[in-house]
């Protein structure tokens, strides 16, 4: 409930999906607000569907021995991989998303990812619209 589930099996399937993804993304920012501690969200912007090509499964699975047992990877978006990384601030999030890049990379050609954007929220210091800190976007 709230997975993709592929048709077939692999790395891909039980990524969380969109609505399953972003109820995590408000959990974490509530959870953020309550106990005033940072978090990034890591978003990669994929020219390719998941399901077409098992090169992303192979990605995601490099990616999972990466990263902790708290983040969260899940689909954003429709090509949109994003990956939730509670209690890290600014430099540990842009350190990793430098590596999650080089994987996704390693995995697929340069150019079939097509964006990788790295949001950090600091609940002391978002105003009240709750837009993000800082954005950086990795292919810049």
């Amino acid at each position: 409930m709230g997975f993709f589930k592929s048709s077939r099996n692999s790395s891909v399937d039980l990524l969380a999906g969109k609505e399953a993804f972003q109820r995590a993304i408000a959990k974490e920012r509530y959870r953020s607000d309550r106990s005033d501690h940072k978090y990034s969200l890591l978003i990669l912007s994929l020219a390719i569907k998941s399901e077409e090509d098992e090169r992303i499964g192979r990605a995601i699975t490099t990616i999972r021995q990466r990263i902790r047992a708290i983040d969260e990877i899940g689909w954003y978006d429709e090509n949109q991989l994003g990956i939730i990384l509670p209690y890290t601030a600014m430099a540990g999030a842009d350190q990793l998303a430098d590596e999650i890049y080089a994987i996704v990379t390693d995995h697929l050609e340069p150019s079939e990812c097509l964006a990788c954007e790295l949001f950090c929220y600091d609940p002391e210091a978002v105003p009240a619209a709750g837009m993000p800190i800082w954005k950086k976007n990795m292919k810049e």
